[in-house]
């Protein structure tokens, strides 16, 4: 399950790969190798609408010797959402209520992705409770993107979470998630998520 990281870590929750990231030009292997360079302490692998399988995270965590999280991004009909927590297995869920019931069964986290980007936040009153907090800064966003994120996840009362939405060499490391827990598999990073022990972070 590879080694566990004492506090004060910096994780990239938001990252893709070949081949299960088809938009992506990053293998996770390159990915990785960057993201020590780098300075990071773990990476979460967010592919969109796919999830991990549980033998192949565990041998590239065993090949590296990084922290290596599964974690997805799905597409749905509020835009994209960030889960943390769900087992292997799931189908694309282009509803946002299913990923919702999806996420409480089985005890996993969902955060809005990049909530600025497209300029229109599509939840409302009922909806926004669905989602634990929002990621406040996307490396691959503007300035302003992330201050209106920023200013999202004060609206929940949480702090937002940090990630790089890495699709290329240049844009690995350049935000994440600082944590104050030991992080070393899904179930802490979890639960790290719940204490709201955290800070979106921006590295570049």
């Amino acid at each position: 399950m590879g080694e566990a990281r004492s506090a004060a870590v910096l994780i990239d929750l938001h990252c893709h790969t070949l081949p299960l990231s088809s938009c992506s030009g990053l293998t996770a292997d390159a990915l990785v190798a960057l993201a020590k360079e780098r300075g990071l302490d773990g990476v979460c692998l967010t592919e969109h609408d796919r999830v991990w399988p549980r033998d192949e995270l565990a041998a590239l965590r065993e090949r590296t010797g990084l922290l290596v999280l599964s974690g997805v991004e799905y597409s749905t009909d509020v835009g994209h959402v960030l889960a943390y927590g769900l087992e292997p297995g799931n189908a694309s869920l282009a509803l946002a209520a299913d990923l919702f019931a999806l996420a409480q069964e089985q005890g996993a986290l969902l955060f809005l992705a990049h909530p600025a980007r497209d300029g229109l936040l599509r939840v409302n009153h009922d909806t926004v409770t669905w989602f634990e907090s929002v990621e406040a800064i996307n490396g691959s966003d503007s300035r302003l993107q992330n201050m209106a994120a920023t200013g999202l996840a004060h609206g929940f009362r949480l702090p937002g979470i940090g990630g790089s939405d890495a699709h290329s060499r240049a844009e690995v490391g350049r935000a994440a998630t600082r944590f104050e827990a030991t992080i070393n598999d899904e179930g802490s990073l979890v639960a790290a998520l719940r204490s709201a022990a955290y800070q979106a972070v921006h590295l570049e």
